[in-house]
């Protein structure tokens, strides 16, 4: 006996799978260098010092630069002040991407709790270490290096603590750096960093190491007091802080 069959269904279309995420874009160094007065020379040399040591790690760094230049030194540079330091910062955290890193490096004379501001040997409105946190406020998730060569710097390390952040200065809260005199083409702290040769090699507590103990043998041969350069580490800072700097924009490795 012959059994009728069901009438064959018609196969079910299957949902196009969704398309994988995008990449991320690659990582890059944001850096924003600051040469903040006019009566050293030091200061704007710094911040191309820096320059190189960065277009080293990353040839597609983004690059920012301020200067108050001294005499006879190019004023190609936007000026330093407050307002133009904030637009920086604030134009920072709207460009930083997941993957990037962000070196802030600040050269300058200072006084106990202020980063002072001199264009054409005149002063300005200095920088507080509340204005500095504020600024870096919207940069808490971004990997974020602060170097700060200046004075009693080590006034900044406090205000600046932040879980995603290394903070380096050149002194301790109550220390001035070689005096406060700069007649050199560099600030001491500024060149025992970014000249440091095979910097690429070591973790930034290494490179940071190395300066300090670079300062204090200048120090001693000088007869001059200890600036006692400081580190400061945020907790989720600590697995890129030890990775090799010439590796800064890699994945960290999983423990």
């Amino acid at each position: 006996m012959f059994t009728p069959q069901p009438p064959a269904q018609p196969p079910v279309a299957e949902a196009p799978a969704a398309p994988p995420p995008p990449p991320e874009p690659p990582g890059r160094i944001i850096f924003a260098g600051l040469a903040m007065h006019s009566q050293a020379k030091a200061f704007r040399n710094d911040v191309e010092l820096a320059e190189k040591w960065v277009k080293d790690i990353d040839p597609n760094a983004l690059l920012v630069k301020l200067a108050n230049p001294a005499r006879d030194q190019s004023s190609d540079w936007p000026q330093v002040t407050v307002e133009n330091f904030a637009l920086v910062m604030s134009k920072t955290a709207e460009v930083a991407q997941p993957r990037d890193r962000v070196l802030l490096f600040i050269s300058t004379h200072a006084n106990p709790g202020l980063l002072n501001i001199n264009a054409a040997g005149k002063h300005l409105q200095p920088l507080t270490p509340r204005m500095l946190s504020e600024a870096l406020a919207p940069l808490k998730d971004v990997p974020t290096l602060v170097v700060l060569s200046a004075c009693y710097s080590g006034a900044f390390i406090e205000p600046l603590k932040a879980a995603n952040r290394v903070v380096l200065t050149a002194t301790d809260v109550r220390r001035t750096s070689f005096n406060c005199r700069y007649p050199g083409n560099h600030t001491p702290f500024a060149e025992a960093l970014f000249g440091q040769p095979e910097a690429g090699s070591r973790s930034a507590t290494e490179w940071m190491e190395e300066a300090q103990k670079a300062i204090a043998a200048q120090e001693k041969r000088r007869k001059l007091p200890p600036s006692r350069p400081r580190i400061f580490v945020g907790d989720e800072a600590k697995a890129w802080a030890e990775q090799p700097l010439g590796q800064w924009l890699q994945p960290i490795p999983s423990p």
